[in-house]
């Protein structure tokens, strides 16, 4: 039998730092071709890798009915052949985008995610292996790039995330994850939503790769993938960058306020300015979603052309102001709206008192 699938996998392993010496690894399986070929490789590689523990978690979304449940059993027995340790949650994931406004396929993946970790903490897992491979690469970084995005939604699926989540066929093309169950002889289950193209990913693997590859480079996929891998290093890079300048800039900083200074901070490149200004929202607000590129505009355009005292309201109730060489990041107890609201309040008791006085 050909190993070299298996070798690949412990030199992509190796490569990033995946797996150190006894490990208990928690594997996400939804009982497809990518997480069973997971399975199957850490199995291999248990004893080079001295890996002390293998556990599968399946996240039920019980979005396709006898389906779901038919996957469910699937990696049940799976788990049950081999021995190995089995976690499983079921959820009404349409419910929950409905009750968070969020699309089924980020309910889910949220849903997924925080199984998983939490199973892992539990449990006492050190590290969470998940089945990404190339083609998912390809196809988020295009998603992407139709998006407009930056350069980090570019870099692609990361093949190892916060020192837990690790992807060991995140270099793996699909072709070859199914060629080695075929020689293996392991069966899988296909998810039948993964043809609706309802779906933007599906759109984008059915249609628009076999359309590029077709009629503009037959080597489409493995162009993105090292478009990411090369945006990757720079990013790499350029965050270390911007970790000195966000240090040597900062004034102040507690749990909910920082203060930069504002002179030092525009002494640098604006690919290091705007980072730096993420990263200050990011400090505050402990996310960045709903920030935008336009929010990052408005913050330089509040740095370079408003007076002292002006200021901006960003979501997540936070609050950047200026005041002479600083800038202030703020997380606003009250939403702003209510905080808005408060201050007027103020300013017509503070005109009353000073009329009455007089």
């Amino acid at each position: 039998m050909d190993n070299s699938f298996i070798r690949e996998a412990s030199e992509t392993i190796s490569q990033f730092d995946m797996i150190r010496e006894k490990e208990t690894i928690l594997v996400g399986v939804s009982g497809g071709p990518d997480s069973i070929a997971l399975v199957r490789v850490l199995m291999d590689l248990q004893k080079t890798h001295t890996i002390n523990t293998l556990g599968i978690a399946h996240l039920n979304h019980g979005l396709r009915g006898e389906e779901s449940l038919r996957d469910e059993n699937f990696v049940r027995n799976l788990a049950q052949n081999f021995n190995l340790h089995f976690f499983l949650k079921k959820m009404d994931i349409s419910a929950k985008a409905k009750e968070e406004h969020l699309s089924v396929e980020e309910a889910g993946r949220n849903a997924r995610y925080d199984f998983f970790t939490e199973t892992a903490k539990f449990h006492g897992f050190t590290k969470i292996a998940l089945g990404h491979n190339q083609d998912d690469n390809a196809e988020l970084v295009l998603i992407n790039l139709l998006r407009g995005s930056g350069v980090r939604g570019l870099c692609g699926i990361p093949p190892m995330r916060e020192n837990l989540f690790i992807r060991p066929l995140i270099q793996m093309s699909k072709s070859r994850i199914l060629a080695f169950l075929q020689e293996k002889g392991q069966d899988f289950v296909v998810d039948s939503s993964n043809t609706d193209q309802s779906y933007l990913r599906n759109k984008i693997r059915h249609s628009l790769i076999p359309m590029l590859e077709q009629e503009f480079n037959p080597e489409t996929k493995s162009c993105l993938n090292r478009l990411s891998h090369i945006l990757r290093l720079e990013d790499d890079f350029l965050t270390g960058q911007a970790d000195q300048v966000f240090h040597a800039c900062t004034i102040k900083k507690d749990k909910n306020l920082i203060v930069l200074s504002i002179n030092k901070l525009t002494s640098n490149h604006p690919a290091l300015v705007n980072r730096v200004l993420r990263q200050a929202i990011a400090w505050v607000k402990k996310d960045l979603k709903r920030i935008t590129l336009t929010h990052i505009q408005d913050i330089l355009i509040l740095i370079t052309r408003a007076e002292s005292g002006k200021s901006l309201d960003m979501p997540g109730r936070i609050r950047v102001y200026k005041d002479r060489d600083m800038l202030y990041f703020k997380k606003e107890n009250l939403t702003l709206r209510e905080f808005g609201k408060n201050q007027k309040q103020l300013q017509r008791d503070i005109k009353k008192k000073s009329g009455e006085k007089s």
